[in-house]
């Protein structure tokens, strides 16, 4: 066969499969250089944080303070320090800036403020130093009068090592179900209309989902057992970290399923759930919190699902914390998965009636 009837051969054969090769080609690398707008900055520069004061501090005296903090964040007020502090364990905040009363006052010589972070949110840590050291200086360059600043930390100081647990964890869960599960239903294309005569479709692919759900068992308690050899003070089994998992898993494996199935069985529809996953990657906060991104892609996080299970296995892997202080979001991410069947649903339908 000579090299000229090779590249026809190839030709042809690529004239066959214009779809497979417009995902790896063209959306593939389109969604890659188009996700590097997104990425503006190393360090946040307008993450929002929160501002507190006692009723002795007047609407001026948070003024004062916020428009320092406008520098380099985002300043929210709040009008309790528990509120506050539960905005920061959800991650709806990554400071909480306490207020001192008469920082605007000019027969007050001396006033301290106190810039509070979590321990456990471990890629704020370095942030939160240049932070104090922006706020300090505009404070006591613009007032006449001694302004100390001071960073505590709330719990914990984490090492990075142990803060990516979960995240590692929720990243092969999505890994599962949306690489491993559609080719393990490929596999099985040529038994799916013997199946279909001996049971509902649907009832073996929800089967199938329970099964790889049971089987997540497995790597988590292989993540246990190593964070407990590395000396690790986690929770990988809290209730709500478990949740959030089964959630995801649920949730993706059954647009998994759809796609693989609108698809019928095709490359395309495999490449298809590639691109879904690294949407879940680059878009649910898994390794910096989503104050760290721009504007734009932060609004994006906000309003993804797996972002939401993201914060609720990291919060409750790292502390004993109630799930009921959850709860909405709980409810959300059940309505989600629950959501994920519907298009499901739709496709098997698809694919029988065409069958």
């Amino acid at each position: 066969m000579s090299l000229r009837t090779v590249l026809k051969k190839e030709l042809l054969w690529s004239r066959h499969r214009v779809v497979a090769l417009l995902f790896v080609l063209v959306l593939l690398p389109g969604a890659f250089a188009g996700s590097s707008v997104f990425f503006q900055s190393v360090l946040p520069r307008d993450a929002p944080v929160a501002v507190v004061g006692s009723e002795d501090v007047s609407p001026d005296d948070r003024a004062v303070v916020e428009a320092s903090l406008d520098l380099f964040s985002k300043p929210r007020a709040f009008d309790s320090r528990a509120a506050a502090f539960r905005a920061l364990k959800r991650e709806s905040v990554y400071a909480v800036v306490d207020v001192p009363p008469g920082i605007a006052d000019p027969d007050v010589d001396r006033v301290n403020v106190t810039i509070t972070i979590d321990g456990d949110t471990v890629p704020y840590r370095e942030p939160s130093g240049a932070l104090v050291t922006v706020v300090s200086r505009s404070l006591n360059s613009n007032l006449d009068k001694r302004v100390a600043v001071t960073r505590e930390v709330r719990g914990e100081e984490r090492r990075l090592s142990s803060y990516l647990v979960p995240t590692f964890l929720l990243m092969l869960v999505a890994t599962l179900a949306l690489a491993y599960l559609p080719y393990n239903l490929a596999r099985e294309e040529a038994v799916v209309d013997r199946l279909r005569v001996e049971t509902s479709l649907l009832t073996v692919l929800v089967g199938k989902l329970l099964f790889f759900t049971a089987v997540l068992a497995i790597p988590i308690i292989v993540f246990a057992g190593a964070a407990a050899a590395l000396g690790y003070d986690l929770q990988v089994f809290a209730p709500g970290a478990l949740f959030a998992y089964v959630v995801t898993f649920l949730a993706l494996g059954a647009v998994a399923t759809a796609v693989t199935f609108a698809s019928r069985f095709s490359t395309t529809g495999r490449l298809a759930n590639v691109l879904v996953l690294f949407f879940v990657f680059g878009f649910s906060g898994l390794v910096y919190p989503a104050g760290f991104f721009s504007p734009v892609r932060r609004e994006i996080v906000r309003r993804v699902p797996t972002h939401y299970a993201v914060v609720l296995a990291r919060r409750t892997t790292f502390e004993a914390v109630s799930t009921v202080a959850f709860a909405e979001w709980l409810a959300g991410l059940a309505v989600f998965c629950l959501l994920s069947f519907v298009p499901m649903i739709a496709a098997v339908r698809y694919y029988e009636v065409r069958a």
